[in-house]
């Protein structure tokens, strides 16, 4: 959101809640005391009001506020996979939305880069597949953080594709953890293509995040460590 923006909303706010409080303190004063009490009651009201929604987050703050909770969970969740010598690296932007960030995980066996996406689900709300095929909790079309993954993947495969001859050919696994909300069996799966590509994208419960990566460290050695390692700074370089 540009500053234009935030100043506007933060303004709209200002008015709003003034003008709500306003008139409310003003029916309350002229119910207690007539005109006078009216004007007292409502412009003290006014005045506390503004302030109340001067002090509002915008819109921006708020969705950066939660996409930072659901940031911190998922690092606390993948904390483990570091211990077994996961290059793990946490809250980078990718894609083309700014307030969307990324956790990108490179096994100790260096097979694939995991491109981990937080994403808001709504709470209680099952992720399953609807009668089409299509990832969905409740109401929310959830293909739209499928999307917003796949752009992001995409985005890391070709940075991998064009410095493939120094680092070495890698692929990547896509991820959507869900942390206050049931997944269908904890754990579905499905395809998504962009241009000539085909993606998996793995749709998993946080409490069985972890289980359901660590077959990808399966076959590591010491070379694939220090392979690991490399494409790790690589990509802390790269996006940053």
């Amino acid at each position: 959101m540009s500053a234009l923006r935030v100043r506007a909303e933060r303004a709209a706010n200002t008015v709003g809640y003034g003008l709500v409080t306003g008139v409310a303190g003003a029916l309350v004063g002229a119910a207690t005391g007539g005109l006078g009490w009216a004007l007292a009651f409502g412009g003290t009201a006014a005045v506390a009001g503004a302030q109340a929604g001067r002090a509002r987050p915008d819109s921006a703050t708020r969705r950066s506020n939660r996409n930072n909770k659901l940031t911190e969970a998922t690092t606390r969740d993948l904390a483990p996979l570091r211990r077994e010598g996961w290059q793990l690296i946490h809250g980078r932007p990718l894609g083309q939305d700014p307030d969307r960030v990324y956790h990108l995980c490179v096994p100790p066996s260096a097979s694939r880069v995991v491109v981990c996406m937080d994403w808001s689900w709504p709470k209680g709300e099952q992720a399953r597949f609807d009668a089409e095929g299509r990832i969905v909790a409740g109401q929310v079309d959830g293909e739209i953080a499928v999307e917003w993954l796949v752009q992001a993947a995409e985005a890391v495969r070709k940075e991998l594709v064009a410095n493939n001859r120094t680092l070495g050919k890698i692929g990547t696994a896509q991820v959507l953890p869900v942390h206050r909300a049931p997944v269908q069996g904890g754990h579905i799966q499905c395809h998504r293509e962009q241009g000539d590509q085909k993606y998996e994208i793995n749709v998993i419960h946080s409490s069985v995040l972890v289980d359901k990566m660590r077959p990808l460290a399966n076959g590591a050695t010491r070379r694939t460590r220090r392979d690991a390692r490399a494409f790790a700074e690589f990509l802390d370089t790269t996006f940053v």
